[in-house]
């Protein structure tokens, strides 16, 4: 019974160790001491394969854009001092998802907000790649929360990762064109986001000198903003879009005069009607409304379907200090992004986004039949355009991918070729050639950076047309956001009852090497990269040079390889087709 006693004794003065030892554990490695003196702590996580990590989560970068502050530039957040808790991230951004057809809001002003995770072993002088997240949702909806945009492959490398939030919908994007309110607050949150990482990633074992910004669909078209606008320079070093550039149709800055009509529209509805051209005190009207009223409000602006897909997009704003873009993208390329490493792709069958619903809700089917002119134009984003262009365009488009057959589910891929080419392909292809080939013409002794174009083809376990209401029996294609779930741990939120294949673990695995790869090197496949996937070279003319990652043809073995030619005949249909310029004039007008 003695030596019971005593082995006893010896177990608790060794658990007593061992809870002293980790509570000092916790205390040096979970702690990060601010430049400003202030100390953040966090909690640790694991990575899908249970790799240690540290995660530093809901660290605010801004003020929270409430009261005076709505609709405004974001403010930096007040220096503090003590300890601060980083454990919770459970805050969004105000927003309404449209494209799951959600009628809820959620969200609060207070979201201005960042996630950070590294290795659990990062010091202060590790210097790793420091890779930030814009997530996508047409800068309407989305969140860089862990519950979407977690660490759990990402991580599975030494770099510091960062999910952030940013404003949406009118609370990001409303703008008056006029110095009250010239709009891209959204985008210009994004930019005090990169202000905070160059000043305070170093304390986490960052290096601020190797920043990578990448982000998928609306995030993507971030990232080419970002590389246009002169309060991005300097802020980050290579960049990613995924499925989305300013030149996407649904990206591109709103035509003159519509941002400030819709600006007046929206006062309109709560009473804040503009009187005199006082737009100060319409905008001061609009401040006393609910976050959520004004989220709500904005479904109001469609005007068939969900379209135009976003109401309230960027702006060209006036040529005032602060401004975030003065010029049109397709006037200002790229000033000081033409010269980064730069990775563009998409999936193969981006448009199921809007094809799967369409097909899946009948009375929407017949409904587009029915309106077949308005439809096409008002969600291809060519309705600014003169009736008479208008009807030439649906016309030319009636004919290239219909033959003027009528919509059914038959031709339910015809239609997913429509979306997927007029609202990704077409603005990606604009785009690429600008980079490569109009910089040139510009300017022949521009030096531009290598350039990665891909073409996304894995058909996964689990597709987004299902959250896109696409229904689960039927398969429209690898969708828009497909690759999110190779990236992220977003199906295990979505796909329930998803289990991935051998070839999904395989391109998940190797993707996430690729996008590590980049942001360390500026090449997804450097010189030591494994030799079971082929090399990535960089695409410098037309037609361009692709990496495919996946395939949706098991006739296919190979899971990655280089081609040439990525849609050339779609390609030079929109080209010609000119449907998405500011003006078009047909030959018989000059």
């Amino acid at each position: 019974y003695g030596i019971q006693k005593m082995w006893n004794l010896i177990w608790l003065l060794k658990l007593c160790l061992l809870i002293v030892t980790s509570d000092a554990r916790t205390s040096n490695i979970l702690k990060v001491k601010m430049p400003h003196g202030g100390i953040l702590i966090g909690r640790y996580l694991n990575t899908f394969s249970g790799k240690g990590i540290r995660a530093f989560l809901g660290v605010p970068y801004a003020q929270p854009p409430i009261g005076s502050l709505r609709f405004k530039a974001p403010v930096e957040f007040p220096l503090w001092h003590g300890e601060r808790n980083a454990i919770d991230d459970t805050y969004k951004c105000v927003q309404r998802d449209p494209y799951r057809r959600d009628i809820d809001i959620e969200g609060t002003e207070d979201c201005l907000h960042i996630n950070i995770y590294t290795p659990e072993n990062a010091t202060v002088n590790s210097k790793l790649p420091v890779m930030v997240f814009f997530h996508g949702g047409g800068w309407q909806c989305g969140s860089g929360i862990r519950e979407f945009y977690g660490p759990d492959y990402l991580m599975e490398h030494d770099i510091i990762y960062i999910g952030a939030n940013f404003r949406l919908g009118p609370l990001g994007f409303l703008s008056t064109e006029q110095e009250d309110c010239p709009g891209n607050n959204g985008l210009k949150d994004q930019v005090m986001v990169l202000r905070w990482v160059r000043e305070n990633i170093q304390a986490f074992g960052g290096d601020p000198k190797s920043v990578t910004i990448f982000g998928e669909s609306a995030g993507g078209a971030s990232a080419t903003y970002h590389m246009m606008s002169p309060l991005s320079k300097g802020l980050f070093h290579k960049a990613i879009s995924q499925s989305g550039t300013n030149l996407n149709p649904w990206a591109q800055p709103a035509h003159p005069g519509v941002a400030q009509a819709r600006s007046i529209r929206l006062g309109e509805m709560f009473g804040c009607k503009l009187e005199i051209n006082n737009f100060k005190a319409m905008l001061n009207c609009l401040r006393n409304v609910p976050a959520a009223n004004i989220t709500s409000a904005y479904y109001d602006f469609f005007t068939w379907d969900t379209d135009p897909m976003i109401p309230f997009p960027p702006v060209i704003e006036p040529d005032l200090p602060g401004a975030f873009i003065t010029k049109h993208p397709r006037d200002e390329l790229e000033p000081h992004g033409i010269n980064i490493p730069y990775i563009c792709g998409l999936t193969m069958d981006e448009g199921a986004m809007k094809s799967a619903p369409i097909i899946n809700i009948k009375s929407l089917a017949q409904d587009m039949n029915n309106n077949w002119q308005r439809a096409l134009s008002t969600s291809l984003y060519y309705d600014h355009h003169n009736e008479r262009i208008q009807n030439f365009i649906t016309e030319k488009i009636n004919n290239f991918y219909f033959n003027n057959q009528q919509l059914r589910h038959e031709t339910h891929h015809n239609l997913t070729n429509v979306y997927t080419d007029g609202w990704f392909f077409a603005g990606i292809d604009e785009y690429l050639r600008l980079r490569l080939l109009e910089s040139k013409k510009r300017n022949k002794n521009v030096k531009i950076g290598p350039t990665f174009v891909y073409l996304f083809a894995q058909k996964a376990s689990a597709s987004f047309t299902e959250i896109f209401k696409g229904g689960r029996e039927n398969y429209y294609g690898v969708s828009h956001a497909e690759e999110l779930q190779f990236l992220f741990p977003i199906a295990k939120e979505l796909f329930l009852a998803a289990i991935p294949t051998e070839s999904d673990l395989i391109i998940r695995k190797r993707i996430t090497e690729l996008w590590v790869n980049f942001a360390k090197t500026g090449n997804p496949t450097p010189p030591d990269t494994t030799n079971d996937i082929p090399k990535w070279h960089s695409a410098t003319t037309f037609p361009l040079d692709y990496y495919r990652i996946g395939n949706k043809d098991s006739t296919v073995t190979n899971l990655f390889a280089m081609e040439n030619g990525l849609f050339d005949d779609r390609a030079a249909f929109w080209k010609n087709l000119g449907a998405h310029l500011t003006k078009l004039i047909l030959k018989d007008e000059l």
